[in-house]
């Protein structure tokens, strides 16, 4: 079929838009509706079937039109996995395909038609289809045959054809849910019995792809606490497992604390485990205990309370925001769009003019005027937290305003306001001194740099670029990657350089290091990290190879990002891989953070105390020194050790496999790893220099008592973190007291640091 010919349908289209807006009444619509069908349908041919030999998805045999659906109403949907608005339609045929069941006679197409190269790749588009939950049939137009035929513009294209494959219908852009099921509902009727119900060779099963991970399911984004001491079950690091719908919190071996949300999508305030999310994204901790999580697909910003064990909406109504809204409502009454990561901004008031804020006059004596407050200074030290989100489906970055704040051009927002802060909302890389004349297309990762002049860097994913943002001004320029033009969204590539002759290929994270003065980029769609020398704005390629085979690292698609505290160490949420992923930044080696469940094979005693503090031993064949006894609280002046007898324990070390290495990779300096005096003394070195972050210790006792002459037992096992690092001392020497309650009830001393 000629392009001219859509073009004729296309303009039918619009005509019928401005028809139906002016219809009074259903009838009426439907009405035009079906006229519109009946002038179209006698004037086009029908379309081009599929070229043979293309690859598809979700069915046990290619889908052609002639063959299989020339009496259906077929909607094809011309689409690329990376595209925000392409992602905003998924629902609107969801729905669709919900009202409408397969013996209905409508068949929903994915025509994928790829703007990246990565995306060209069958398997990458499988793995598409599984993030989002497509259940319809898609097909790998690779070559984009289809599109070129046809004349198609843009993405997202919804091409509606009658029997015969004829065009009846084109839609552009997001956003026409209901017109889509006017135009299905309507071309249903007309044809009525033209309509075939015969089912088509749809296998959901055929191409899903099995993981070696029990736990994570397209992770995208991953954030260390900030807040971590090493307390006992105090979480280590959040994981968005977006392919779950859930948020997983770790300890710092990977072992799995806290899992809230469930495996399927919704929007459900409430209980841990009630709480419902759909594909979350980007989390950040506002406090040790508080997460805020972007619920994307519910177009939210949720928080997450531990402690009180609550989930409740922090922004959002769980609707899109319509085009242009650039906020100012408070909380819950502001809706957003597909925000995709978020991170917390600590500031001072702010201005942006170009005068500095002047202190006021001293009131003149006898005036009766109040004197200047004292406190001024003060007030402009107090820190105002506030919410930086990036927007992907809006094209912008917005801000929740957790204090009364004085913002750009004194500017004042109360609590709970949520605005946007940058980005016209066209979607393109358009650099200005002026925030809100700025364009951005799809930002989806943050991250801060602070100082004398803090800024946010942007991961823009479709401008294949990394912008920065002056926090202080809402000045937008370019850090690398993308293209001088505006305008230009395709210049991507696999290219290390300097500023925009670097290229990336839709990167999607990014994680700044104050020590280094490095960002570290995920350049998603390359399959590769890499970093950027901020000053000469230098991209570099890092090739790290994994620690237990020496192998290249193989990342896939990875989408998250966040850096230890000490700036030594990458976490990277590797998405297609479905696993964490951390990398040694100074050897340029990979390990795969194992998350998992507790080990079934190694049952912790029930009478376990958990110490607040960690244990520190130099990766150099350092020596860590514990030095441990017990005693009984004074309640039970009456229980006594009994004379004589012996007070057992033991100690054991576990890896991040939770194997037994106590005697493999620890030696035991002029002692043993068991006993039966108190107090004990023990004192480990590792055998040899290793990579590995952390052991967890176990120090068993099995205490004699007694009381008026009756004897009995205690047991019970202290636990705590061996984290294995380059900065402390060769030798470090702890002391550790637990006071023990007899009737089971424990009550630890902290450990000391010696």
């Amino acid at each position: 079929m000629e392009s001219s010919y859509l073009d004729y349908v296309a303009q039918a289209c619009m005509d019928l838009t401005e028809a139906t807006a002016a219809a009074s009444n259903e009838a009426d619509r439907d009405s035009l509706i079906t006229n519109h069908i009946k002038k179209v349908s006698a004037v086009v041919p029908p379309v081009e079937d599929f070229k043979k030999n293309l690859e598809w998805v979700n069915v046990s045999e290619p889908i052609s039109l002639s063959q299989h659906c020339s009496e259906k109403i077929v909607v094809l949907d011309f689409w690329t996995y990376c595209c925000i608005n392409c992602y905003h339609v998924l629902p609107d045929l969801a729905h669709l395909e919900k009202i409408h069941k397969p013996h209905s006679g409508l068949v929903v197409i994915g025509v994928h038609c790829a703007k990246f190269n990565n995306e060209k790749n069958s398997d990458n588009i499988k793995s598409a289809v599984q993030r989002y939950g497509i259940h319809h049939p898609v097909v790998n137009d690779a070559d984009s045959s289809m599109w070129e035929a046809l004349g198609i513009r843009c993405w997202p294209t919804l091409l509606i054809l009658g029997p015969a494959n004829k065009p009846l219908f084109v839609i552009t852009g997001e956003g026409h849910k209901d017109k889509l099921v006017w135009y299905v509902e309507a071309a249903l009727r007309h044809f009525g019995l033209r309509i075939s119900a015969a089912p088509l060779p749809i296998s959901l099963n055929a191409h899903v792809k099995a993981t070696n991970n029990e736990i994570l399911y397209f992770p995208s984004k991953v954030a260390l606490n900030p807040f971590y001491r090493g307390r006992g079950e105090e979480p280590f690091l959040a994981i968005s497992d977006t392919g779950n719908h859930r948020v997983v919190l770790t300890d710092c071996s990977g072992i799995v604390l806290r899992i809230i949300g469930g495996t399927e999508p919704g929007f459900k305030d409430g209980k841990l485990s009630e709480a419902l999310f759909n594909s979350p994204q980007g989390i950040c901790w506002l406090t040790s205990t508080v997460l805020v999580v972007c619920d994307t697909n519910n177009h939210a910003l949720r928080t997450i309370h531990i402690d009180e064990g609550s989930v409740e909406v922090l922004v959002g109504t769980g609707e899109q925001a319509r085009v242009g809204d650039s906020g100012g409502k408070c909380l819950g009454l502001q809706a957003l769009s597909s925000p995709w990561d978020v991170l917390l901004y600590s500031t001072p008031d702010l201005d942006m003019s170009v005068r500095p804020l002047l202190p006021p006059p001293p009131a003149p004596t006898g005036s009766g005027q109040t004197a200047p407050d004292t406190d001024s200074e003060e007030k402009e030290n107090v820190k105002r937290r506030v919410v930086l989100v990036a927007c992907a489906g809006s094209h912008q970055i917005w801000a929740l305003f957790l204090d009364n704040t004085l913002w750009w051009k004194y500017k004042s927002y109360p609590e709970g306001t949520s605005i946007c802060i940058a980005g016209s909302g066209a979607e393109a890389a358009r650099n200005s001194a002026y925030p809100h004349t700025a364009a951005f297309a799809q930002p989806s990762g943050l991250a801060l740099r602070l100082g004398t002049s803090p800024e946010l860097f942007i991961a823009d994913s479709e401008s294949s670029s990394i912008r920065r943002m002056m926090l202080s001004t809402g000045q937008v320029s370019t850090l690398c990657g993308g293209d001088r033009n505006p305008l230009n969204l395709f210049a991507f590539g696999d290219v290390d350089g300097i500023g925009v002759d670097a290229k990336l290929q839709h990167p999607l994270a990014v994680a700044y290091c104050e020590s280094n003065k490095k960002l570290y980029i995920a350049d998603s769609y390359n399959h590769k990290i890499k970093k950027v020398d901020i000053g000469p704005q230098k991209v570099t390629t890092l090739n790290p190879t994994m620690i237990e085979t020496t192998d290249p690292a193989k990342f896939a698609e990875p989408s998250g990002l966040c850096l230890s505290l000490d700036g030594k160490y990458l976490y990277i949420a590797d998405t297609n891989n479905h696993c964490i992923k951390i990398l040694n930044l100074a050897k340029n080696v990979c390990q795969e953070f194992r998350v998992r469940l507790a080990d079934p094979t190694f049952i912790e005693p029930d009478n376990l105390i958990l110490y607040k503090n960690d244990l520190f031993v130099n990766k150099k064949c350092g020596n860590l020194i514990i030095y441990f006894n017990v005693s009984l609280e004074s309640d039970f002046k009456r229980v006594k050790f009994t004379p004589g007898a012996p007070q057992n324990w033991h100690l054991c070390v576990r890896d991040e496999h939770n194997r037994d290495v106590t005697t493999e990779e620890f030696e035991f300096v002029g002692c043993s790893h068991k006993g039966t005096k108190l107090p004990g003394r023990v004192e480990l070195k590792l055998r040899n220099r290793t990579d590995k972050t952390h052991y967890r210790l176990y120090l068993s006792f099995h205490t004699a008592l007694c009381e008026a002459g009756v004897c009995f037992a205690h047991a019970f096992t202290v636990r705590s973190n061996i984290l294995v690092r380059d900065s402390v001392k060769i030798v470090e020497s702890y002391k550790i007291t637990c006071k023990v309650n007899p009737m089971n009830r424990m009550d630890p001393d902290q450990s000391k640091r010696m």
